[in-house]
Parts: C-alpha cells; sequence; structure tokens
C-alpha cells in the first residue's frame, strides 16, 4: 500500500493519481485530509498551499523549524519570518501580520496557502514581481468621526476621538508639504462627513494615497497598542473571523490595489511601532466602508486606546501627538523608498 509520505518524496515531479486510486486514499485517510500535489504543494479544503521551505528557498532564505517544533523560521541577512503551526499569525521581522488562512503541517513541513503568499509575502518583501505601480504624489488624509460623531471617548480623561484624529491629521499635514507632497483632507473641521463621502472626495481629487486615522476603545482597561489594517482579499474572511463565508466573495474597487495596501499597511505599522513603541498588534485586514471604493492604496491605522489609562495619560501630551504624526509621516516616507527602488 502507498503511504502519504511517499507521495510526499517526490519533490521536484507533480503526482497525478487515477480516480480509482484517489477514491482508495480518499477512503483511507477521510475525505477532508490533506492531498499532496508534490512535495512543493498541498490541497486542503480546495485550497491551494505551498512548502514554506521551498518559498524560503526562492527567496534565498535559509528554512528550519524553531525549538519545540511549533514555529517556522525563514531567514535571511536582512528579513526574519516566523511561521506560527496552524495559526493565521505570521511574524515578519517580528512585526505580527495576519494571515488570510492558517498554516498546515504535515510530514514534518509546513505550508503556507498559496493566497497569502500572494497577499502578504510579495507584496512586503518582492513587490516588484506586480505591475501597474502607484505613484506618490497627492495624499489623502482622513480624520476618522466627527460632528455628531465623537468616536471612541474617554470621559475622565476628557478625550474625544474626533477631536485627537483631527489634530493628528493637520500635524501631519504638515510635515508631508514642507517634504513636497500635495495634501487633501477628508475634513478640516468638526464636521459630520458620512463615510461613503470620504473615499468619493479621495478619488474625486486623484489621490496616491489614502490613510484614515482612528484610536481605539475597548472594554478591557487593560487592551492597548497600535494597529494598521488593509482591505481584506476577496474570497478571505477578516482578520477577526476564523473562516471564510459566502458574504467574502465580493470583490471591491479597493482590492485592485491589494499588493500596494499590505505593501503601505507594513511600512505604516513599522512606522508607528519604531517610534511609539507598541504594543504591536500587527498588520490586519478588515472591509472597512472608508477602504472598499478606492483607487489609490489605503490603509486605517488605530493609533491607540483611549481606554487605557497611561496611552490616555499621554494623549495628553502635544509632544506625544506630535510623535504620532511623525510615525505615520515615517511610514509614508519608506513606502515611497520602497516605491522609488521598485523604478
Amino acid at each position: 500500500m502507498m503511504r502519504v509520505g511517499a507521495l510526499q518524496a517526490h519533490v521536484f515531479r507533480p503526482v497525478f493519481l487515477s480516480g480509482r486510486l484517489c477514491l482508495v486514499l480518499l477512503l483511507l485517510f477521510g475525505a477532508d485530509s490533506l492531498t499532496s500535489l508534490s512535495g512543493r504543494q498541498l490541497e486542503h479544503e480546495g485550497r491551494r498551499y505551498l512548502d514554506l521551505a521551498s518559498v524560503g528557498k526562492r527567496l534565498g532564505m535559509q528554512s528550519y523549524w524553531l525549538r519545540g517544533h511549533k514555529t517556522f523560521r525563514l531567514r535571511s541577512q536582512w528579513t526574519t519570518i516566523d511561521a506560527l503551526k496552524k495559526s493565521k499569525l505570521l511574524y515578519i521581522n517580528r512585526m505580527p501580520v495576519y494571515l488570510g488562512f492558517p498554516t498546515v503541517e504535515s510530514g514534518g513541513r509546513l505550508y503556507l496557502a498559496e493566497a497569502d503568499f500572494q497577499h502578504v509575502i510579495q507584496p512586503i518583501l518582492t513587490p516588484q514581481v506586480f505591475r501597474s505601480r502607484p505613484g506618490l504624489k497627492r495624499i489623502a488624509i482622513d480624520a476618522g468621526h466627527g460632528g455628531k460623531d465623537h468616536g471612541a471617548e474617554n470621559k475622565a480623561h476628557g478625550l474625544k476621538e474626533k477631536t485627537l484624529t483631527l489634530e493628528v491629521a493637520n500635524r501631519l499635514k504638515v510635515l508631508l508639504e514642507r517634504r513636497g507632497f500635495e495634501v487633501v483632507l477628508t475634513r478640516n473641521s468638526d464636521d459630520y462627513i458620512p463615510l461613503a463621502q470620504r473615499p468619493q472626495r479621495a478619488d474625486r481629487l486623484k489621490a496616491d494615497l489614502f490613510i484614515s486615522i482612528h484610536f481605539n476603545a475597548a472594554e478591557s482597561k487593560a487592551a492597548a497598542g497600535l494597529e494598521t489594517f488593509a482591505l481584506t482579499p476577496q474570497f478571505q474572511a477578516s482578520s477577526k473571523y476564523a473562516r471564510p463565508t459566502s458574504k467574502d466573495s465580493t470583490r471591491y474597487t479597493g482590492n485592485n490595489q491589494d499588493p500596494w495596501n499590505t505593501l503601505l499597511a507594513y511600512h505604516v505599522q513599522r512606522g508607528l511601532v519604531s517610534r511609539i513603541g507598541g504594543p504591536d498588534r500587527g498588520v490586519k485586514r478588515a472591509r472597512f466602508m472608508v477602504l472598499k471604493e478606492l483607487d489609490c492604496p489605503a490603509v486605517l491605522v488605530e493609533m491607540g486606546f483611549v481606554s487605557h489609562a497611561q496611552t490616555a495619560q499621554k494623549l495628553h501630551s502635544a509632544a506625544y501627538r506630535q510623535m504620532l504624526a511623525q510615525s505615520l509621516y515615517d511610514g509614508i516616507l519608506a513606502y515611497r523608498e520602497r516605491l522609488v527602488r521598485l523604478q
């Protein structure tokens, strides 16, 4: 009888199975088991997975399990990727980046969904493989909430999200204009702007980048940290959900920018954490309304929890609010530098 391990030994040749043999294997190992396509690929739940060691080899990276056999590492001189077993969490240079699908282990190897290779690994490590590289001259800054929509609040500290986002947006505008960028704001006063109108204005003004600024709040007073969201790719679940559903099959205009959304989110999050210090809640995916219908790369940032006592205390400081704007500026410049290198 042929064992599953024997199928995986064919590293460089696809394995073609007759219909009868496929039926036998399904009866032996179960319909939900992993089907080996080759030593480099698997099919699981109708989805193609790539062997991470082979991915690392293609990228010129060493690959090995860390002690405990729960984390698989790819490493080069400049980059370290740590993939957790059976998890949607990946670390790129110690930054948490959320995948669309959990990794899969089989035969001592760890596999990554091909969709995550395309939507996470390639945009961050090898964005040169994508065409239609965006320019970066005009930036739209979206100060979250406003007017009747106060957003998150900490009444004990007298903090309102709508006020904080507008101040950080204005500070960021000054920094970017000094560097020669054209900057537009979706709101420049305490006005209520419907969510759908915010991306519409950015598109009307032909923005090359859209960044929506927000602050978080939670029932748990211990919740803290910084996070950056890009639009969820089609057919994937957003980061807070375990599995995709039929609702995730819709493709939005913003999905045309998927590689650049990811690259922008990575550099913005790095800028935040490098200057502010964290906690680093990572790069995540969500289908926020302001991200769906855009013709340019876009992210939404959550720059701390106003419900967290120490963060709330810092937010009273003008110097700290300037530091938040500076961190976004750093991330945007790093993103621009990456685009320049591609050209």
